[in-house]
This record gives C-alpha cells, structure tokens and sequence, in this order.
C-alpha cells in the first residue's frame, strides 16, 4: 500500500494542474437585417438588473480623486457586490471572434452589434453574467417590497430602486458538470409608438441622445427573445440564432497568470 501512495499523489496533482486555469467566455450578438418577422408583444419588461454586470467594473475609474486611492474594503459600500471576485474582463478580441465581427460587418445580411467578454475559473460555480448594449429603452422603479426608503442627500433619492433595460439585454451562463454546458438568455426589445416601432437598432459605438429617462413609464414593446442552452466544446464556435437575431459564443481554455 504505501508503494501505491507516490503514485496516488501524482495522480491526484496532475488532476488539480488540469483542472487549472479558466475559461474565456466571448459573445457576440448580432442582426439579421433581411428578418421581416412580427414584433411579439409584452406590457412589461424583464429585469436582468439581477445578474452581475461586466460593465459594472469601470465604475472605479469615474469616482472621485479623493476615492481612487482607497482600498477595495474601504470601497466596498460604493462598488456593485455582485461581481465575482476572480471575474476578468475581456476587451480585445480574439483572433476568431474579431475575423467573425469583420465578417458580420461587412456582410449585408447581418449587422454586429454587441460584443462582450470574460474569463472565469474552471472550478466554482458562476453565476449568469449579464450582457447588454448601451440604447437605454426605459427606467423604472421596481422596488422589491411596497416599502421605499428614499436617499434625500443623493441626486436621485430612489436610485437604489430603479432598474434600468436596454434595448439588447439578457445573460450568459457558462456551467461545468461532467461536461460543459452554455445557458443563454437573451431579448431584444423595442419600444412601440402607435403600433410603429420607435427606434432603430443601433451599431456598438452609435449613441441614441433622446434614450427614455422616464422613471414609471409604462407602454408596449416588441420583444424577440433568444433562450438556448447546449453543451458545449472549448475551441469551437456556438451559433444561436432566431429569424430577427442571434450570437456567436466562443469558449476557450486560457491559463491563469
């Protein structure tokens, strides 16, 4: 038995170097510009205010000078809490994922429109990451209980109750089991005017300066909505799509610095 043991050791770490390292989630999500499909209508919007928030991340950045210094436990109350700790941005393209944003772009069939990215851990579970564009579509107070404690020193008193959708909204849920599997939640909404739609789908970059910033505004949207999920393999490329939109998901093995 005590023979065996060496080798059981070296089993059991060449197991733990494996499972070492991270996965590298990247999303893009895109139009179908020939869709002539009709608008499925909602009353309400979904809330994915929910979820943690890449985008969250930058908030360090546009704090005051006197706050920038401080440390993270100092910080704590300011920053969103939702974000996982290890959670690692991703800003630059891939080389497939950028060869697949230059094709979409330039085809005349499909329009690119956002693209996000992460990496996260092989071990611990993650949560749905939300991912949306910058069009704000509407804000609403959405309190959880009937009861709202306004903050009378802030700028806006409800903040902490206010949830905000954006035209392209949703979330991507990376989880490992015995195999890799890819939950993907998705809805891109429109506001309707009349029976017309009010806005055009924007391009990532485009800016929209008359964005709703009413706050218990209620109308009819057009919803399309895109709900998959799917196992998954690392370097192959995932493509979901419905007759209005879809994404490209692109996983890979990365190793942690």
């Amino acid at each position: 038995m005590k023979r065996l043991l060496p080798f059981v050791f070296l089993v059991f770490t060449s197991a733990v170097l494996a499972e070492s390292g991270a996965y590298r989630v990247e999303v893009i999500v895109f139009r179908n510009l020939l869709a002539a499909t009709e608008l499925n209508t909602a009353l309400e919007l979904r809330s994915f205010s929910e979820f943690p928030d890449p985008a969250d991340t930058g908030q360090v950045e546009s704090l005051p000078a006197d706050l920038a210094d401080e440390s993270a436990t100092e910080l704590s109350g300011i920053l969103p809490g939702n974000l996982p700790d290890d959670l690692s941005i991703v800003t630059q393209k891939s080389d497939v994922m950028d060869n697949a944003w230059r094709r979409l772009r330039s085809s005349q069939d499909y329009r690119p429109l956002v693209y996000t990215a992460w990496d996260q851990n092989r071990i611990d579970y993650y949560p749905p990451i939300r991912i949306h564009n910058e069009q704000v579509i509407e804000t609403q107070l959405r309190p959880p209980t009937p009861v709202m404690v306004a903050d009378l020193t802030a700028e806006d008193p409800l903040a902490a109750y206010r949830s905000t959708f954006f035209q392209i909204d949703g979330n991507l849920q990376l989880r490992r089991s015995r195999f890799l599997h890819l939950f993907l939640d998705l809805e891109l909404r429109e506001k309707i005017t009349n029976g017309a739609v009010e806005a055009e789908i924007l391009t990532a970059g485009d800016t929209r300066p008359d964005a709703a910033t009413d706050t218990d505004r209620s109308g009819v949207y057009g919803v399309y909505a895109l709900r998959q999920n799917r196992q998954v393999s690392t370097g192959e490329m995932q493509y979901f799509d419905t007759p209005y939109f879809g994404a490209l998901v692109y996983v890979s093995n990365i190793t942690l610095n």
